[in-house]
């Protein structure tokens, strides 16, 4: 890790939603490039064109844990990448657009989670909705 941000140890993906056989399946990925070959692997069984919940834990090598839910899909639109996924999920409380100023409203009122949010991708070893060097080095003026 070269930009000094504390790396993720594993991640566990379990499945949540589909066939019987496969919920409660835990595998475990050294990165987000192996997690992601694991849901390639597991999304030729979701059940026609809907999605299936795969929850996932990320733990870094201080024991902090990021958890979420991915939404499997047979055949998705977009590439099956659990780092987007997590930047985008990071991203909503990050972004400055003025279009989600409302949903940033509802979702954290007194603007903790923006800054928890902010200090996480400074530190931690996650793909990042925003620059790192404008978070690491903020210009200000006088």
């Amino acid at each position: 890790m070269s930009d000094g941000r504390i790396p993720v140890e594993r991640i566990e993906i379990t499945r949540a939603e589909g066939l019987v056989a496969l919920c409660g399946k835990t595998e475990t990925a050294a990165s987000f490039e192996e997690a992601n070959r694991i849901l390639v692997r597991w999304s030729s069984t979701v059940y026609g064109r809907g999605t299936e919940g795969c929850d996932f834990r990320i733990v870094f090598a201080d024991g902090k844990e990021y958890n979420g839910t991915y939404g499997l899909a047979r055949n998705p639109e977009g590439p099956t990448d659990l780092g987007a996924h997590v930047r985008d999920m990071l991203g909503l409380v990050l972004s400055d657009d003025p279009e989600r100023a409302n949903f940033r409203k509802f979702i954290d009122k007194d603007g903790s989670k923006r800054a928890a949010a902010l200090e996480f991708v400074k530190a931690y070893d996650v793909p990042s909705p925003i620059a790192l060097p404008e978070i690491e080095a903020p210009s200000f003026r006088i």
